[in-house]
C-alpha cells in the first residue's frame, strides 16, 4: 500500500535550486514548503481520494504513452 507525504515524512530535496545567478532560491523553497504544509491532511478519507486520483493519473500515463508506442513511466 502507497501513503501519501505528511509534512512528518516528506524528504527535502537532495539539493536546493540555485536561482539564475547561483545562489539558493530560498523564496521558492519557502512557498514550496508552505503549499506542502498547506496540503497536509490527516483525514484517512482526503488521503483515499487523493491516492485513487494518483493512481488513476498514472495508468492514464502509461495508456497514452503506450498508446503513442513510448514506454511506461509508472510501472
Amino acid at each position: 500500500m502507497k501513503h501519501l507525504t505528511t509534512p512528518e515524512t516528506t524528504p527535502m530535496p537532495p539539493s536546493a535550486p540555485l536561482s539564475a545567478n547561483g545562489s539558493i532560491d530560498t523564496a521558492t523553497l519557502d512557498l514550496l514548503e508552505a503549499w506542502r504544509l498547506q496540503d497536509a491532511t490527516d483525514d484517512p478519507e482526503q488521503r483515499r481520494a487523493a491516492e485513487q486520483e494518483l493512481t488513476e493519473f498514472k495508468k492514464t500515463m502509461n495508456e497514452n504513452r503506450t498508446l503513442a508506442g513510448e514506454p511506461i513511466l509508472y510501472p
